[in-house]
């Protein structure tokens, strides 16, 4: 098994609910053909430099997975076949892939995005308050202030 990335352009007049539905369809023929998805990030819809297949706009989506030459082989089949797909390329990280530390980065990145999704202050947890600066040392320490800068200025 070898780690590979593939990036690919979903052309940018679809709508999101297409544009989600190729990006599923890709993560299972991935699954299917005995890949492990490490990673999915969707980089969003771009202005492209120049007009591919009529389109001006692209939506973004990186995949990190694991497979072997096959997989490659039929994912590449499909991004040819399918014309949601505009534009993709995919390059070898590495030549051989290490199971058990394979699992453990797909572990921490889910254990990442889960910590990501939780927001820290909880609804119903105290909030703490500002410390309040007492009214008493400011007054008091504002005519001694002024009495220092009169003397100095005679």
């Amino acid at each position: 098994m070898r780690r590979y990335e593939s990036v690919w352009v979903v052309n940018g007049d679809l709508a999101d609910e297409e544009v989600k539905a190729t990006i599923d369809k890709f993560s299972r023929i991935l699954t299917a053909n005995e890949g492990t998805l490490v990673g999915l990030e969707e980089w969003g819809r771009k202005k492209l430099a120049f007009k591919i297949k009529g389109s001006a706009r692209g939506y973004y989506v990186l995949v990190d997975y694991a497979g072997t030459p096959a997989t490659v082989k039929e994912l590449e089949r499909n991004y040819r076949i399918d014309d949601r797909i505009i534009r993709y390329l995919t390059s070898k990280k590495s030549d051989k892939v290490n199971l058990e530390a394979l699992q453990a980065e797909i572990a921490a990145k889910a254990k990442a995005a889960a910590a990501a999704a939780t927001p820290e202050v909880t609804a119903g947890a105290p909030v703490a308050a500002e410390p309040v600066v007492a009214v008493e040392e400011t007054a008091a320490a504002a005519p001694a202030e002024e009495a220092a800068s009169q003397g100095k200025e005679e």
